[in-house]
């Protein structure tokens, strides 16, 4: 029999089912259909097309909600749901190889898209409501990022000059090119080897300051034994500045003396330098050596045992 014939036949029988049981059948075996079925295709030399038409003209619709078409535009079958419409072959993550992006409206969250506009393929994400690179950070491109737009950088994000081989770091404000900080120069004390390694022993461009505590204390092991005693000199601390300074082993101790003729009774004489302390200072009356106070930075005093008788020798020997 003629398959559009047989087809007619079915429609009709499918009809007459439907008016007596509720169910239709089309296609193959006619009378046999399934208890839960209310419409049954069976076929195997015939196929079901459903309704098709483009995506403009399957917007344009607000069906039942399950209702089900082919759109011809992406070449898939399509389910409304709730409001929308839902394409029933991007069940999982869609990936597109393409010159140009999906559209925004038939793409969601996860799907990738390869840009093949360039010689090297970039990889793009939909992050629901744009594409969005993957290599956002670092980011790369010929030339000044600060030259370029849609960047959309952050502070901390890093950009690549294709051309110049340089990087850039974002601080929050602009691109600063951090290419330079990689060369490394030493000073103030510093200097730097053949090899680049850095090493003590460069010159002082400023004033330095080396802060210590009784803890953190600074020491110099390893200095080498003097040669000769007029060959040094010593290192001393200025006492206000905490400077550092040099001098003369000659001139670290000094020694002066006087020689004063006593009168009767005498027992005050003044050194012929201030004192600070009585460790500076040796009296002797007549060669022997004596006791003494210090009575003020300009006057010392002999013990009383130690009176003087007029022409009396009092020497004064003073280290300062």
């Amino acid at each position: 029999m003629n398959p559009n014939r047989q087809l007619l036949l079915a429609l009709l029988l499918g009809v007459f089912s439907f008016s007596a049981f509720s169910q239709v059948k089309i296609g193959d075996s006619p009378s046999s259909i399934d208890a839960y079925s209310i419409l049954e295709l069976e076929s195997k030399s015939l196929a079901f097309v459903m309704t098709r038409m483009s995506t403009a003209e399957m917007n344009a619709l607000r069906p039942l909600e399950g209702a089900l078409v082919y759109n011809t535009t992406e070449k898939c079958i399509f389910l409304y749901k709730g409001a929308t419409w839902s394409s029933l072959c991007e069940a999982g993550v869609k990936v597109t190889t393409a010159t140009t992006a999906p559209a925004v409206a038939q793409s969601k969250s996860g799907d990738f898209w390869i840009n093949t506009t360039t010689t090297r393929a970039v990889t793009n994400i939909f992050n629901g409501t744009s594409w969005m690179a993957i290599n956002a950070n670092p980011k790369s491109g010929a030339g000044d990022p600060n030259t370029k737009t849609g960047l959309n950088p952050i502070a901390g994000d890093i950009y690549v000059d294709e051309n110049a081989a340089a990087i850039y770091i974002y601080n929050g404000t602009s691109w600063a090119n951090n290419t330079a900080a990689t060369t490394v120069t030493a000073g103030n004390g510093l200097s730097m080897s053949p090899t680049n390694v850095i090493e003590f022993g460069g010159s002082l461009t400023k004033p330095t300051v080396l802060p210590t505590t009784s803890t953190n204390t600074l020491a110099i092991t390893g200095l080498s034994a003097p040669t000769a005693a007029d060959n040094h000199d010593f290192v001393v601390v200025d006492r206000t500045t905490g400077v550092l300074n040099k001098v003369a082993a000659i001139d670290v101790l000094r020694e002066e003396e006087v020689v004063l003729i006593a009168s009767n009774g005498q027992v005050q004489f003044s050194p012929p330098k201030p004192v600070n302390s009585k460790r500076q200072i040796d009296v002797y009356r007549n060669g022997v050596r004596i006791e003494f106070s210090v009575v003020n930075t300009t006057t010392i005093e002999l013990e009383p045992e130690a009176s003087c008788y007029a022409g009396d020798k009092i020497r004064i020997v003073q280290v300062y």
